[in-house]
Order: C-alpha cells, then sequence, then structure tokens
C-alpha cells in the first residue's frame, strides 16, 4: 500500500452510536455501536489517502474474549465485495482501533470463530479446555499458567510507551470540526520483504531469523548485493538461525539477536552495518529509524506460546508508522506498522501504541 499525500484535512461525516444486540450479555460494549466505528474507520482511511481502503465495507463482526472470559473486543472482518479485504481489531469498551491490516486473510479465519481470544497484539486463541489454550498462529496449546505469566510482563512494556496525552482544544471557542483528523504524520519504507517463518522447513520457532532475513534481504536491495549471493531468503534465515543460536524450541534469546546480525554483515564482509539494542523505545525513536529507511525489529512481550526456558515475546520488522489528532476527542493515535511474518495477518500490520503494553525492545539496523 502506498500512501498519497494529503495536503488537508476535510470533515468526516459524523456517526451516532448506538447500542447493539450482536453482543453478549458479558460484554462491555453495551453503549458502542461496533458497526458504526468501523465504517467510520474505513472513510477516515480512505480520506487519509490510503487506497487500498477505497470500496471496502465491514462484514461480520466477532466477539473475543479477553483472560478474563469477558467479551472486551471485537474482530471485524473488512470485505470488498464477496472477499475478504483484512481486518479491524477495535475495543469495546474505549472504542480505540487497536489493530488492522488490509490482505485476504483475518486473524482467525478457519478455527472456530465462535471460541476467539484476543490476549494482546497479534496474539489469538482459541479455548480447548477449562486450563488450556490453542494459539492459532502457532497452533501450539498452553495453559492458564502460561497466561499469568504473560499478563505479569504487561506492566514493563506499558512503562515504556504509555498512551499519548489528548491535546487540547484551540481557545476560540473550540469548534474545529466533528471527526476531523489534523496533523497527520505518515513514514514508510517501502521494499522490505514479508517472508513467513512456516515457508521455512528447516526451522520452528523462527521469527527471529525470518525478521532477520526481511532486513538482510530489503538492503540487499538497496546495493549490498553480496549480503546474499543465491537471493534465496530461506539461505539467509539458516544462516542467521546459527549465528543467533536458533534452537527449534526456543527459538532465539534476545541477548543473541544484535550480536548475531552483526556477525553476518561481517561475514559477508561488510563493516559499515550496526545493530544494537533499545530496551526503552520510544515512538520518537521509532519514527527516526523509518524516516531513516532503516527497516529494525519490535518485540512483543506479552504474545503467544511460550516454551519453558524461552524468554518468550515475538519479533517483528517495523517499516512505518502513522500518528494523528482526532479533533472529536482530541485523542492522539500513535501506530507502529510492522510486518508479522504470519500468513495469518496481511502485509503491513497496524499496532496501536501505549494501550495494552505490547513492546518492551527495539533494535536498529543501520549502515
Amino acid at each position: 500500500m502506498k500512501k498519497l499525500t494529503v495536503a488537508a484535512m476535510s470533515a468526516i461525516l459524523a456517526l451516532t452510536l448506538t447500542v447493539p444486540n450482536a453482543f453478549a450479555s458479558e460484554s462491555t460494549s453495551s453503549k458502542l455501536d461496533i458497526s458504526a466505528i468501523a465504517t467510520k474507520k474505513i472513510a477516515e482511511r480512505v480520506q487519509l489517502g490510503h487506497d487500498d481502503f477505497v470500496g471496502v465495507t465491514i462484514g461480520k463482526t466477532i466477539g473475543m474474549k479477553d483472560e478474563n472470559e469477558q467479551v472486551t473486543k471485537t474482530l471485524v472482518v473488512l470485505q470488498r465485495g464477496n472477499e475478504v479485504a483484512g481486518y479491524f481489531v477495535i475495543d469495546n469498551e474505549k472504542g480505540l482501533l487497536l489493530e488492522f491490516a488490509t490482505g485476504s486473510v483475518y486473524p482467525g479465519q478457519g478455527e472456530n470463530e465462535g471460541n476467539l481470544y484476543y490476549f494482546g497484539p497479534l496474539f489469538y486463541a482459541n479455548k480447548i479446555n477449562d486450563t488450556d489454550f490453542k494459539d492459532l498462529k502457532t497452533k501450539k496449546s498452553f495453559n492458564k499458567k502460561v497466561l499469568a505469566e504473560i499478563k505479569s510482563k504487561k506492566d514493563k512494556a506499558k512503562s515504556i510507551l504509555e498512551p499519548s496525552p489528548a491535546i487540547a482544544p484551540p481557545a476560540e471557542n473550540g469548534e474545529v470540526g466533528t471527526n476531523t483528523i489534523i496533523n497527520y504524520e505518515y513514514g514508510y519504507i517501502n521494499g522490505v520483504p514479508d517472508y513467513q517463518q512456516n515457508d521455512n522447513p528447516s526451522m520452528d520457532n523462527d521469527c527471529v531469523p525470518t525478521s532477520g532475513a526481511n532486513t538482510i534481504m530489503y538492503w540487499r536491495g538497496q546495493g549490498y548485493t553480496a549480503l546474499s549471493s543465491s537471493g534465496i531468503w530461506t539461505n539467509v534465515a539458516d544462516r542467521l538461525g546459527v549465528l543467533m543460536k536458533h534452537n527449534n524450541k526456543y527459538g532465539v534469546f534476545s541477548i543473541d539477536i544484535a550480536p548475531g546480525l552483526n556477525a553476518y554483515f561481517k561475514e559477508k564482509g561488510y563493516t559499515n552495518f550496526s545493530t544494537t539494542r533499545d530496551t526503552s523505545p520510544t515512538f520518537g525513536e521509532m519514527k527516526t529509524e523509518v524516516n531513516a529507511k532503516s527497516p529494525g525489529f519490535l518485540r512483543l512481550e506479552h504474545y503467544g506460546y511460550i516454551p519453558e526456558g524461552s524468554d518468550g515475546g515475538h519479533l517483528v520488522n517495523l517499516v512505518g508508522y502513522e500518528t494523528y489528532t482526532q479533533t472529536d476527542d482530541w485523542s492522539n493515535p500513535q501506530y507502529a506498522i510492522v510486518h508479522d511474518n504470519w500468513k495469518t495477518t496481511g502485509t503491513d500490520v497496524y499496532l496501536l501504541l501505549g494501550q495494552y503494553g505490547s513492546i518492551t525492545d527495539m533494535w536498529k539496523v543501520r549502515d
């Protein structure tokens, strides 16, 4: 998807929020019309110049439970005609758009959609029994004890990326218009691949080598051709797996990511590259990396199945950002745009930062 230049923002049709009847009684969304919110968000995407939303409408909506067995999020399947066009994840209480992507897939597709759980960004599950869940990406099971451990780590991520404060309205009456977007900022790195880890049969739990291959092959396309003589990404991922001490059970530990990637660059004869780990990333720092056209990595803390002995988490490629001011409530949402390396999400996935504690670390890769 390419972003068109936006010279000015015009008002979007105001939508009245009414009481839906599509949610179970345990839902927290009784005062919000999720369909209306989703329709408004589609209109906003088109207004902002994202042409991949032109002609998109809302399809079915699926309530998703949290760790407390409450329906607190809604998965909205997007469609164009009769085809899947992407998805939204909307918070039922605040109406926030937490995660979204365009494409021909949506999370939980082909699974038990009436038994869908959302435990954080890119983390979807089905409940198997009273104590066990199935991660819908890895297809592996985990229990409530593992879920409790994941929850206990959220505070660290929350403290790193706090929600952006609302911006005070202008002094003159505060009347700017209804549902108007201003102060729009967008950055995107073209040419970053989105390889899928389950397309590499030689490894399991290989999100780190796959993300590394995305970055290496991006730089190869920028003229550093010796980074891959064969041009085959799985060869790159396999070598990174060795240098990063990958293990099929544990994946790659965070402390081995930067040393392994730096070793790969040097092995290929490039001493100008450096990889550094930032354990307290800010949105401003993410913007800097994107504007420098340097796709790095983000680590999601409370994500999916975690093998015992692993430091957990999930690595994705940072490829863009988006932020703006919403003048109907003067909020200032901030999104990281990532490549998720799973087929069950679209190529460019937008993750709302600072709300649920998702990102703990960022690796900066510079030439």
